[in-house]
């Protein structure tokens, strides 16, 4: 039984390897400014897909590990890439008549391979680096964010980057979320009624089971020190290097930190640029909540 993704950086890696400072300006002043920071070389472990598709209970929207359920949830985008859980909803299947970025292949259906092969012969000096700008974020979102096993691009995408000053007022986290959870709820589905189906597919950010496996898992088995000091969290964890052998003990031992902490930069980071009100009704109250009070107020009440 295999389990794949389509979660990839390739494209996006190799880009990045030729930007320009003023592609990578412009790109920085949108809700992917960390794209430019992604290598080729991102990898997600072969036992964490096939542990957490089997763990994944739809009912509870999170993971049964030893017993213990670890919530799946906006808060894990939120950290992990830094999107956004609020805004304007996004609806892939949106039909779009026409747009201008879209007619730069002459509206024929568009996958990331033709966008990559249309951005690597650009000609920096004298293109226009809106229209790179453009199509570089759409790759990222359509490669890595939104994967698909064809690397299809869906068309309101387009429409969206056409007005890409804009671009920040859309709910990504949320799209995000809800496009890798409907497949991970497929997944489940097929390997209860179909247990001799020797392969699954699993689309959108499969990353972020990734990243969930390091906060949940890792940390709770490992002897290193993790200070993650960078946001969102994918730039800390991309950086460390975890075999699979290492991945598949941590799901042996059931063993799992069901609420991880958030630091005060997170916060700062993570719910500063959006409507705290707004993100408190999405991910809950808890995320707000100082996690040192506690041990302070029981201090006060030992006489500390």
């Amino acid at each position: 039984m295999y389990f794949r993704h389509c979660c990839k950086a390739k494209c996006i890696g190799a880009l990045n390897e030729k930007l320009t400072v003023a592609q990578k300006e412009y790109i920085a002043s949108t809700p992917f400014w960390w794209f430019p920071m992604l290598k080729q070389s991102l990898k997600i472990s072969r036992n964490v897909l096939s542990q957490l598709c089997i763990k994944w209970v739809e009912r509870r929207g999170g993971f049964d590990v030893g017993g213990e359920v670890v919530d799946f949830s906006l808060l894990d985008v939120c950290l992990g890439l830094g999107l956004r859980v609020v805004g304007e909803k996004i609806d892939l299947n949106e039909e779009v008549v026409e747009r201008e970025t879209w007619n730069t292949f002459g509206r024929q259906r568009v996958d990331v391979k033709l966008i990559y092969d249309f951005l690597m012969k650009f000609d920096d000096d004298v293109g226009d680096v809106e229209l790179f700008c453009k199509l570089y974020v759409v790759l990222g979102i359509s490669e890595f964010l939104l994967a698909s096993k064809k690397g299809c691009v869906f068309p309101v995408i387009f429409k969206i980057l056409d007005d890409i000053e804009n671009i920040g007022k859309y709910n990504w986290g949320t799209l995000v979320y809800e496009y890798l959870v409907f497949s991970l709820c497929s997944a489940s589905l097929a390997l209860q009624n179909e247990p001799s189906r020797f392969e699954f597919y699993v689309v959108g950010c499969a990353y972020l089971l990734e990243l969930l496996s390091f906060d949940h898992l890792v940390v709770c088995q490992s002897t290193f020190k993790c200070k993650m000091n960078l946001f969102p969290r994918l730039l800390y964890w991309m950086n460390v290097s975890v075999g699979d052998k290492v991945m598949k003990t941590a799901f042996d031992y059931d063993m799992v930190i069901v609420d991880v902490a958030v630091s005060k930069e997170e916060l700062d980071h993570a719910i500063g640029q959006q409507p705290k009100d707004e993100v408190r009704d999405e991910v809950g109250d808890d995320v707000f909540n100082d996690p040192r009070a506690d041990v302070m107020s029981d201090e006060k009440d030992d006489g500390a």
